[in-house]
């Protein structure tokens, strides 16, 4: 083999290890998109479920409170004042409306971002 020979085998050797390293690079990059589109959708999913984690603690904390304005109505004890809140484990009791003598009540649960309302009508 002549001088030229080994040089164009050289360059050809090259040129192959320089297409590997290509091909290498987009096959990574593909990877990398394929695994941040997977990622996505579980994390809106986490944020769906501590959603409704929450939506479940403002309910009941809203059911709560209902409950503490019943046994204020029938006289078990005081009727809670209105605009008054109770904080309980994070979760806010609010009594917004409270009649004294009849009429609806409502009340409402928060718990982070959900917000639960119950109106009562006391007879």
């Amino acid at each position: 083999m002549d001088w030229d020979g080994r040089i164009m085998s050289r360059i050809r050797t090259q040129s192959r290890r320089g297409s590997a390293l290509a091909v290498l690079v987009v096959v990574l990059a593909l990877m990398g998109l394929i695994v941040a589109g997977s990622v996505r959708p579980m994390r809106d999913e986490s944020s769906l479920a501590a959603m409704r984690v929450e939506t479940v603690r403002a309910f009941y904390a809203a059911e709560s409170g209902t409950i503490i304005t019943i046994q204020g109505y029938l006289g078990a004890t005081d009727l809670p004042v209105e605009g008054s809140e109770v904080t309980i484990n994070n979760q806010v009791i609010r009594f917004t409306q409270m009649p004294e003598l009849g009429g609806t009540a409502i009340v409402y649960g928060l718990s982070g971002d959900a917000i639960r309302r119950i109106e009562l009508n006391l007879e």
